[in-house]
This record gives structure tokens, sequence and C-alpha cells, in this order.
């Protein structure tokens, strides 16, 4: 029994491990591309609407939806259209 609960402990806590990689590799993405060098015509103050934009478009997913009309379809049914005419 002892070594069933170590088992399931063990695999917790590879999940949580795992867990923390990913989440901190996106985090470590969203920084690179906040903290790398601008494109003209921005400049170096541009950082923090680079931020705003990403805050923004976490929030208001929906004012994007005009700009790429990708966003209104759902992914399942773009790939089983796909697949339907692959087939």
């Amino acid at each position: 029994m002892n070594e069933i609960l170590a088992m399931l402990g063990l695999a917790f806590l590879f999940t949580l491990v795992l867990g923390g990689f990913v989440s901190t590799g996106l985090g470590l993405l969203v920084l690179f591309h906040v903290i790398r060098p601008q494109k003209v015509p921005a400049d170096k103050s541009n950082r923090i609407n680079k931020l705003r934009l990403i805050w923004f478009a976490m929030k208001h997913e929906d004012k994007f939806v005009d700009l790429f009309p990708w966003l209104k379809e759902d992914e399942m049914d773009q790939l089983k259209q796909k697949e339907k005419i692959n087939n």
C-alpha cells in the first residue's frame, strides 16, 4: 500500500513539475517577445504598448474577430472539414 501511495505521489509531483515547465516556458516566450528589439517605426518605449496589446488581446478577443475571421471558427470543425476534403 505504501508503494502505491509513493508511486501516486511521484506521478502527482511529475505532473506538477511538467505543468510548471510548460507555464514557465510560455511566460519566457512572452517575455522574450516583449524584451526583444523593436522594429521600426516602434521605439524602445513601445514595450509598454506591447504589454497593453497582449492584455487587450486576452481580455477582448471579440474585438479581433473582424480582423481575423478564422477566430470565429471552431478548430475541431476546421480539422474535420480538411479531413473530409482529403478523403
